[in-house]
């Protein structure tokens, strides 16, 4: 078998490995900046309700809280860290004999993540007193990581970025005093881009060098789907609530293009043999598992001016337990489909609480949240080198007059070091078969500032 003609497999892999998953501030690429009122208190209690109607998000029900017309919006800048140190990279054996082992570039990297500013609208129509129609816009998954085009991890990861946007139409209605309950569907679009470089001095060993002719290789998709989020509030006496909701699984199919940079140093003869094994443009398509989640949270009001908050969210990640890319035309015709093991795990989030009303004009709120990592360590990629994370966060409210109100609030994300250990075996259909191998240490963090204005009318 010709050393070309060895890499049909491979080139379906090329772009496959931990698509679609950019570092984002919660488990796995989940997003939680839908309120900066509730961020102030880390998110507790958002499932039984909050100081306006952005937590209609998490729990539709919450609408009965609110009377009128209700309007809120606002941002959040997300300020991600997420830098790479003492790593190592190898490529496959079995393909590279010494002394083109060892893979060029630097053995750290500075930071990888995109910084970005995510906003949020909701608005609420009361129809009576007992029915609530409402709107959200808002930002639930995504974010970005890119990387130095020479760093050594370059074939496992170049740039990631995906966003997300739902558009969510929700109804409420108070059953009687003590309960609540509501309904949303959502309206889904995704958008993703996935690319690394390519190592065609490799591939075309011994004719070229490894290492000598890096390429790229790319894969964008679009998506839209349709989902729905059902929630219940009980409130047996006026100190005490209790919140239920639960978000529904989706799974989209983003589809695209699969497309491959070629460096202008190989001769056309070579473009045209690897275009035959392979490394062709063409259409390609992946699904996208996105989790269902399940939250109870509850709100205490000690005293008139003092209440506690709690919440508990479960997130199921480990339906994406594999990545599948099918290839739909002008790629190699076999094989069509290119399969990921991913085996990321169901994750929790836990916050506790507390709001502090000082006048009738400000809030005071804090929170400590903790969240667990999706990403199972032994899968774990440059893409997303997601781990548990501890947030502490303060916010401060303002009511400029009864209809006209601001919130602002910080969060700061202590997350876990951890590490990519990342080997290649001899398969072909190994992802990693000529990416190589690849370890080193992430140390990340991220600070969320968060600002709102909600008016009542």
């Amino acid at each position: 078998m010709s050393h070309c003609s060895r890499f049909t497999l491979t080139a379906l892999t090329l772009v496959a490995a931990a698509a679609f998953a950019p570092v984002a501030q919660a488990s796995g690429f989940q997003l939680r900046e839908q309120g900066p009122s509730s961020q102030g208190n880390g998110f507790a209690g958002v499932s039984a309700g909050g100081s306006d109607i952005s937590v209609i998000f998490f729990n539709p029900a919450a609408m009965t809280q609110f009377s009128g017309w209700q309007f809120a919006t606002g941002g959040t800048l997300v300020d991600i860290k997420a830098t790479f140190s003492n790593g190592t990279a190898k490529r496959q054996p079995a393909l590279d004999p010494t002394p083109f082992s060892t893979i060029s570039g630097p053995s750290s990297h500075g930071n990888a993540a995109v910084s970005a500013i995510l906003p949020n609208l909701n608005v609420m129509y009361s129809v009576s007193n007992d029915l609530k129609l409402g709107l959200s816009v808002n930002a639930p998954f995504g974010l970005t990581t890119e990387y130095d085009s020479n760093w050594m991890g370059r074939y496992h990861a170049l740039k990631s970025e995906l966003k997300v946007i739902d558009l969510a139409p929700s109804i409420a209605y108070r059953v009687n005093p003590q309960w609540s309950v509501g309904a949303a569907a959502v309206v889904r679009t995704a958008e993703a881009e996935l690319t690394n470089a390519v190592d065609f001095g490799l591939i075309g060993f011994p004719t070229t060098i490894p290492g000598s002719q890096d390429g790229t290789a790319k894969l964008t998709g679009k998506a839209t789907g349709l989902g729905f989020k059902v929630g219940a509030t009980y409130q047996p006496t006026e100190a005490f609530r209790l919140g239920l909701a639960y978000h529904g699984a989706m799974t989209m199919t983003l589809k695209g293009d699969v497309t491959f940079g070629y460096p202008t140093t190989l001769s056309p003869a070579l473009v045209g043999v690897f275009q035959s094994r392979g490394f062709k443009n063409g259409d390609g398509e992946a699904d996208l598992k996105l989790p269902a989640t399940y939250s109870i949270g509850f709100s205490y009001d000690l005293s008139r001016t003092f209440s506690i908050q709690g919440e508990v969210a479960r997130s199921t990640w480990s339906a994406f337990d594999d990545l599948r890319v099918k290839f739909t035309s002008n790629v190699a015709p076999q094989p069509t489909e290119s399969v990921t093991e991913e085996k990321w795990k169901d994750t929790t989030f836990f916050a506790l609480g507390a709001n502090w009303k000082t006048s009738d004009t400000w809030t005071l709120r804090a929170g400590l949240s903790f969240d667990s990592g999706a990403v199972d360590p032994a899968y774990r990629t440059p893409r997303i080198p997601d781990n548990d994370r501890t947030w502490v966060s303060v916010g401060v409210g303002y009511a400029y007059s009864k209809a006209l109100a601001f919130d602002f609030a910080f969060s700061h994300l202590f997350i876990k070091d951890s590490t990519v250990a990342l080997v290649t075996t001899s398969s072909q259909t190994d992802p990693n078969f000529t990416r190589g191998n690849l370890s080193g240490n992430y140390q990340s963090s991220i600070n969320l500032i968060g600002a709102s204005l909600k008016y009542s009318f």
